[in-house]
């Protein structure tokens, strides 16, 4: 076998894989993507979808009247007396400190539970979860508050420019405890459990029924995707409950979990038709369809590339230089392994391989070793 085409086939098969690996970061294949982790999803272990989340925006009209940044615990109670008639599995406030008695008492039996700036710590502080937190994980400062029906947690937005998959912090540590996020409280409530069942693992956070494997920092990645949540007005979501009291029915937020956020108009993003205004906790709620839809995932280290490098290289000089349809045939085989693999780190680690760049680059390297072989650059 010829030395230098080899080396060639190598070094192209690395440059290939090179600049796969940083259009996936990209997010040029998020399509493909997307469509691989559905499949995972859909074929990993059965763990149940959890409800939509609605945002209640603390509006225009409320803000000239208070401001935005004077929402205070009487507007909360108001908003979870009316999440509380509608029927919703949990409520969540942003930004709220000082006393929630009135808020627990608006709430009936329903979960509530608030979110903080990491940097900005309520007086009261965060409740600290069961269990060890991980030795990577993030440090977040504050005072630990008591373990009580409402609970506070630090309010992460996604992290990550341009396409391509975004990290979210859901827990942190404070010396030996662990610091439960906002998303991290949703999911406990959108799973009906009561806050003193969430344990934290150094591998993540568990629960009666379900657990979210985090990275070694307390983060997962998402790819967003394009519908928003449902978003309301303080206004809105009042004439919805009194409108469900009168008339009965269904509940349009039944089963759902509901958070209010201040609505502020120094953030724009560009939609089709301008510019519209995003909050803060609309940022944060793109995690949630990958929470609810369990689509959270981790990418494979730096020596993952390199892998695929090897296993193209030995696909190529293997079984491409048998024949045409050995190498149809090498193809599907390694078109099934992957899936398998791919199927079972997921579902075991939430680790998610990337698929375009594995895919392209072992199908180059059978295509270049067919070719190398037929046209004599590899030898007989």
């Amino acid at each position: 076998m010829k030395r230098v085409p080899v080396a060639l086939l190598v070094v192209g098969l690395t440059i290939l894989a090179s600049w796969l690996q940083r259009e996936s970061t990209r997010g040029t294949f998020d399509s493909v993507q997307r469509a691989f982790l559905s499949w995972l999803a859909a074929n990993g272990p059965a763990t149940k979808i959890l409800p939509p989340l609605t945002l209640v925006l603390y509006d225009d009209e409320a803000s000239e009247m208070a401001g935005t940044e004077r929402m205070a615990m009487l507007d909360g109670a108001l908003f979870v007396r009316a999440a509380w008639r509608l029927g919703a599995s949990g409520a969540g406030v942003e930004g709220l400190s000082g006393d929630p008695t009135r808020m627990i008492e608006a709430a009936g039996r329903m979960p509530v539970f608030g979110g903080y700036e990491p940097g900005a710590a309520p007086g009261s502080g965060w409740t600290p979860l069961k269990g060890e937190p991980g030795a990577e994980w993030l440090e977040m400062s504050g005072l630990t508050g008591r373990p009580a029906r409402f609970v506070r947690g630090f309010l992460a937005p996604p992290v990550g420019t341009g396409g391509g998959a975004k990290t979210i912090q859901v827990a942190a540590r404070n010396a030996g405890r662990a610091v439960p996020s906002f998303l991290a409280l949703a999911w406990a409530a959108a799973q009906g459990w009561r806050w003193s069942e969430i344990v934290a693992e150094p591998s993540g956070l568990r629960g009666p029924s379900d657990r979210l494997i985090l990275d070694p920092s307390g983060a997962v990645q998402f790819l967003p995707v394009a519908s928003a949540p449902r978003v309301l007005t303080m206004n809105e979501l009042f004439v919805l409950a009194e409108k469900f009291e009168r008339e009965g029915g269904t509940s349009p937020l039944r089963g759902q979990i509901v958070v209010l956020g201040r609505a502020t108009s120094e953030v724009t993003r560009v939609a089709g038709e301008g510019a519209m205004t995003v909050t803060p906790v609309e940022q944060w709620a793109a995690a949630w369809e990958a929470v609810r839809t369990n689509r959270c995932f981790h990418s494979p280290g730096w020596w993952y590339p390199v892998l695929v490098v090897a296993v193209a290289s030995l696909l190529a000089l293997g079984p491409a230089r048998r024949s045409n349809m050995g190498t149809l045939l090498a193809g599907f085989f390694v078109l099934l392994v992957f899936a398998m693999v791919g199927l079972a780190a997921f579902s075991s680690m939430r680790v998610a391989l990337p698929a375009a760049l594995t895919l392209l680059t072992l199908g180059a390297g059978l295509m270049v070793g067919r070719v190398g072989f037929k046209g004599g650059w590899f030898g007989p």
